[in-house]
């Protein structure tokens, strides 16, 4: 494939959250007072990561799981030939020294004419007990992916018994389907093509198959996040709750002053202290190359009571600038979980994100596309 189809490809599936789509269908900001994020915490200095250096390749939507050895596997979405732009799910393993194992693919698109035969992005991977036939299995790794011919994205799953497997086992067909039931593209107005559902994030509620599923949706009514119960205990018979959206009041945008809206976000509960954590983009994205990415992100916090009936407000913890991390884009982040989607500490969480350059360093050609410089980085919040 030529690279600038394939870069058409890419620039709609996960770069951004709704890239041809306004955000219609979302509350109109109207009379809010923004609570300005705390100030008794700051940002750690950034530490480098992983990046395909030298390489024209793109390192991004890191799902991070800490160890009881302190140790960190690492999920991520890259390209495993240069200047090619195919989605594929990386793992790598940090060790407690700092070391690392040589990163490796280890979920693809599949076979020609499947419902994932073009991209496999956006992981997100929970410990559990997931029993698909005769075989039970710990994890499952969700994914975003969708068939060359179109251009919605839907929601799949993958299990392993081991996090550091070369191989995950794909459950055939998309766990979440797109929103509208007739076959192909959704088309809304100026020409522009309805996005689907993706970017997952995925906590398990009881240690077992039951899980907290959140993910974006891109259709005709709007951007936004939904969330879902999602039992996975019998994989063969699962079930979902009807997909609600998320609480919205308490973010605003760049300016601090209007109502913001949700995608591409990632999740983790603490719940004995009844704590969900977000961490976001912030919108609206810049105008200049590239200006399908966004250049801050927001972590925030409530009641995981709250977001599961449907009430109550975000509070920012922290908003990351380009001036906390030396570069002018800041996009596709995580938080720092344990195998459980669970956080260790809400009040100062850890958490991986990955940065870009940007116009007049980078440019949409050959060698010079901006997915070049996607790189992972890592900091967390600590007290002043």
């Amino acid at each position: 494939m030529k690279l600038t189809n394939l870069f058409w490809g890419i620039w709609g599936l996960s770069c951004a959250c709704l890239l041809l789509l306004s955000c219609a269908g979302q509350d109109e900001p109207g009379d809010v007072t923004p609570t300005q994020p705390g100030t008794v915490i700051r940002m750690e200095k950034p530490q480098y990561v992983f990046g395909f250096l030298g390489q024209d390749k793109y390192s991004y939507c890191p799902s991070a799981l800490k160890q009881s050895d302190g140790s960190v596997h690492l999920f991520f979405c890259g390209n495993p030939q240069n200047q090619i732009m195919v989605d594929n799910i990386f793992h790598l393993k940090i060790n407690p020294d700092g070391s690392q194992t040589e990163a490796k693919s280890v979920l693809q698109p599949g076979p020609s004419g499947s419902w994932d035969d073009h991209h496999t992005c956006d992981p997100s991977v929970v410990e559990g007990e997931f029993k698909w036939g005769d075989a039970t299995y710990k994890y499952a790794l969700f994914f975003l992916s969708n068939k060359y011919d179109v251009y919605y994205n839907e929601i799949g799953v993958a299990f392993s018994n081991s996090l550091g497997a070369d191989t995950w086992v794909k459950y055939p067909t998309q766990i979440v389907k797109k929103t509208w039931s007739n076959d192909g593209d959704q088309l809304i107005g100026g020409g522009g093509k309805s996005w689907g559902v993706g970017q997952p994030s995925v906590v398990s509620l009881d240690g077992k198959g039951e899980l907290l599923l959140t993910y974006t949706v891109g259709d005709i009514s709007g951007t936004r996040i939904v969330w879902t119960r999602l039992d996975l205990s019998d994989v063969d018979n699962y079930t979902t709750s009807p997909p609600r959206t998320i609480v919205q009041s308490g973010l605003y945008d760049i300016t601090g002053k209007a109502r913001d809206y949700t995608c591409n976000s990632d999740f983790a509960i603490d719940q004995e202290a009844d704590k969900i954590v977000m961490i976001r983009p912030v919108q609206p994205m810049p105008s200049d190359y590239p200006n399908y990415i966004n250049a801050s992100l927001e972590i925030d916090y409530m009641n995981l009571s709250d977001f599961m009936n449907n009430r109550g407000s975000w509070t920012p913890l922290y908003r990351i600038n380009p001036e906390d991390t030396g570069y002018p884009r800041n996009h596709n982040a995580a938080l720092l979980r344990d195998n459980f989607g669970h956080i260790e500490n809400w009040e100062l969480p850890e958490f991986y994100f990955t940065v870009s350059k940007a116009e007049s360093d980078v440019q949409p050609s050959g060698g010079s596309h901006a997915e070049w410089t996607y790189h992972i980085w890592k900091s967390k919040l600590i007290e002043k």
